[in-house]
């Protein structure tokens, strides 16, 4: 009997099944792929239906409750092309699962379950948008676990690249494998994991379900996302992808080869793929994670920005949105070595990203992430940080201050002015929300004076919005920069709501025009921490020792600090001992300095630190050697002694050390030939050595100055100072070389 049952009701579901068919083939009409069970759309907004029914044929969508009521409905003609749009108007956005019907005259041909109406976004970008959930570091366990995300949590899916291998030169209608899923499908792991979090966040705050168009691909430069009806409108636009060699290259219609496009930098790929397939939606705007591969591609912040304009212009057209320009929630590209102008593009492309934000602040918002630690996954790579939660969640709550009624400050805190006096610069923000907080002492800050070289600056919160800028060494400063640097540095300042933090302050520079030599942070030269970032590249990227010792122990703590919450502590187990920062990698054949660690030292007039000898026994310091090779080194000369060495009392006390990088010693050498520091444009390796018996001391606060000697080289000819048989012999050449030299002048 169980068995005739089982028949019967397998045998009640293929008829259904060929019912269904037998309907689908009668009306010869197809729903597009990108409409599916568990689908979203945005609320009180046109939800739009789009297919291929018979020209001339009446099509409609009819919506019902969960209770069987009819609550909308639309209806329309397919044109002579065989393509039909139906629309009803959507209801408001709830905890309520619909069912959609549709028919071809008056015949059902497809049948859509648990819509829902929210509001929907779209995340695009490259690929740490496109990096997925389970990889993200905060949902790692949950993905292990296979633990169900919230069923209101609605996503589009679909492959990144074309399933036959072909994208054609015309934009596709359709997106074949797309379908949706809730948070409870174990496919919500592939997702985006900044747009999960973007929709969790957003879930929370609105209350009602939310849905996102996930749609990015690793490795694509903006104008892969750009149509080339989009291209060809905007005429400036279209000449930089003429003109430029390194990103995306214009390609006319006729000379497209379907099967050999560039998903990465062939202009219009991805968005004939993909985008134009859903224009039917009515997002709310859009969240986008891209720029990597412009920036690594070499294109200017200039024409990124003309390119970010028309996309943000000609996707408010795609999706027909009604008030003004579509919303775009973009966030500053992660600290990462991009390897190209020095490294130092970085910097100014997030700079750049600010002044866009700047530029239409009534429909873009700004997420910075400088702050966010830099580990990753192997298999991910360093340009590709783990953390994105914070990121979905920053981004989510702009959105909320932004479209939702929230906090007016629904953006990162920028600068708004500067002001020069009194020795210092003030700096103003905007977006500042209830106002600028500090991690601890205002860090991150540099100054320059009329030479345009930076060096580090204090700084204090003087108001809600403004920082306070100075240097003692600096006393007509010009410009001040902050988080200038490629790695996160010591940057600290954020904007505070409801007495929490929001987002940190984006980096600045008051005044460009200045930029001789922007300052690099030294992590090393706080002396706070056994540990500093370092990024290389794939291989060598990651926490490094801060310090290398020789012959000696080396530890950091409160009780060795000058200044700041930790100073180094060096305790030697041999007579004579030294210390390093870690500059250089070794695991290459041919040892090198980092990419982020700076080399270039010749606009710097002077090094200082403050260092306690901790024992009873005087401590001498041997000098700092500054290595442009293996075999070449110079040594500063002390500001008090005009010698390398110094001799540091065993008194507890701490002393401050100056050392004369415009008097350079030859191997240390005081008396001879004496350069000036144009020697140091190029500094491999920094050493400072001491020698004593069972030496104690502790060093902190290391500084440098801006150069304020133009002099390419001197000569000391003072024999009486030599104290050696090389020293003897070199005074004689330069007392030589000395007396010719004024024969000519």
């Amino acid at each position: 009997m169980k068995k005739k049952v089982i028949a019967l009701l397998l045998s009640i579901c293929i008829l259904f099944s060929c019912t269904a068919t037998a309907f689908a083939a009668e009306t010869g009409a197809e729903l597009y792929k990108i409409y599916d069970d568990d689908m979203l759309f945005e609320q009180e907004k046109e939800a739009v239906f789009a297919g291929k029914a018979p020209a001339g044929s009446t099509v409609s969508a009819e919506l019902f409750s969960a209770d069987g009521r009819s609550v909308a409905s639309g209806e329309a003609v397919a044109d002579e092309s065989g393509k039909f749009t139906v629309s009803f108007v959507a209801p408001k956005g709830s905890f309520e699962e619909y069912t959609v019907v549709l028919k071809c005259n008056s015949v059902e041909f497809a049948s859509l379950e648990r819509v829902v109406f929210g509001e929907l976004w779209l995340a695009g970008g490259q690929s740490n948008m496109m990096y997925p959930l389970g990889q993200a570091l905060s949902a790692r366990e949950d993905f292990e676990n296979s633990v169900k995300q919230s069923k209101w949590i609605r996503a589009m899916l679909s492959e990144a690249y074309a399933a036959d291998g072909k994208v054609s030169a015309t934009p596709h209608e359709d997106i074949p494998d797309a379908n949706w899923i809730t948070g409870e499908d174990p496919g919500i792991y592939g997702m985006s994991a900044v747009g999960f979090f973007f929709a969790e966040e957003l879930l929370e705050a609105l209350d009602m379900p939310i849905g996102i168009l996930n749609i990015s691909l690793g490795g694509t430069s903006i104008g892969t996302w750009l149509s080339r009806e989009a291209i060809d409108s905007d005429e400036q636009v279209k000449n930089d992808f003429l003109s430029d060699e390194y990103v995306t290259k214009y390609i006319p219609a006729e000379s497209w080869v379907e099967t050999e496009v560039d998903y990465g930098f062939d202009m219009t790929v991805n968005y004939n793929l993909r985008m134009q397939a859903v224009k039917h939606f009515r997002p709310s705007g859009i969240v986008w994670y891209q720029g990597e591969s412009d920036i690594m591609g070499l294109w200017s912040p200039e024409r990124y920005a003309r390119a970010f304009d028309l996309f943000q212009r000609s996707y408010t057209e795609l999706f027909e949105y009604q008030d003004g320009l579509m919303p775009i929630i973009f966030t500053q590209l992660a600290p990462y070595y991009y390897s190209v102008n020095g490294g130092w593009q970085l910097p100014e492309w997030n700079l750049a990203l600010s002044d866009l934000q700047k530029a239409r602040p009534d429909s873009r918002a700004m997420v910075t992430i400088n702050d966010l630690p830099g580990t990753y996954i192997p298999e991910a790579g360093p340009i590709h940080p783990e953390h994105k939660e914070e990121i979905g969640d920053r981004m989510a709550e702009s959105a909320v201050d932004m479209l939702y009624g929230g906090n007016a400050a629904y953006t990162a805190a920028s600068l708004d002015s500067a002001e020069i006096r009194d020795g210092s610069i003030y700096a103003t923000f905007t977006n500042f929300a209830d106002g600028i907080a500090a991690d601890g002492t205002p860090d991150g800050f540099a100054i320059c004076g009329s030479n345009g070289v930076y060096v580090k600056a204090e700084a204090e919160i003087v108001s809600a919005n403004t920082v306070k800028i100075w240097a003692d060494c600096v006393e007509s400063p010009v410009s001040a920069s902050y988080g200038y640097c490629v790695s996160n540095g010591n940057a600290n300042l954020y904007s505070v709501k409801s007495g929490e933090k929001f987002m940190p302050v984006s980096l600045f520079v008051t005044d460009p025009t200045y930029s001789e030599q922007y300052w690099i942070e030294k992590p090393w030269a706080e002396c706070e921490s056994g540990t500093v970032w370092h990024y290389n590249n794939e291989f060598q990227t990651g926490n490094y020792s801060s310090w290398s010792v020789e012959n000696a122990e080396i530890t950091f703590n409160s009780a060795d600090a000058y200044s700041g919450s930790n100073g180094m502590n060096i305790k030697a187990n041999e007579k004579s001992f030294s210390v390093s920062p870690s500059r250089i990698h070794e695991d290459s054949f041919e040892p090198s300095n980092f990419k982020d660690a700076e080399t270039c030292f010749k606009n710097y007039g002077t090094v200082s630190f403050y260092v306690r000898n901790n024992g009873t026994a005087d401590i001498t310091f041997d000098g700092l050697r500054l290595y442009e090779n293996k075999a070449l080194w110079y040594s500063p000369a002390d500001t008090a002694t005009g010698q390398p060495e110094s001799v540091i009392p065993a008194d507890g006390e701490w002393h401050l050390i100056t050392l004369n990088l415009d008097k350079l010693c030859l191997w240390g050498n005081e008396c001879g030939i004496l350069f000036a520091n144009d020697k140091l444009g190029l500094v491999r390796d920094i050493v400072f050595c001491f020698s004593g018996e069972n030496a104690d001391i502790s060093l902190d606060h290391i500084r440098f100055t801006p150069a304020t000697d133009e002099e390419v080289n001197r000569f000391d000819i003072s024999i009486a100072n030599a104290d050696n048989i090389f020293e003897y012999i070199s005074a004689f050449f330069v007392t030589v070389i000395g007396a010719v030299a004024k024969l000519f002048k």
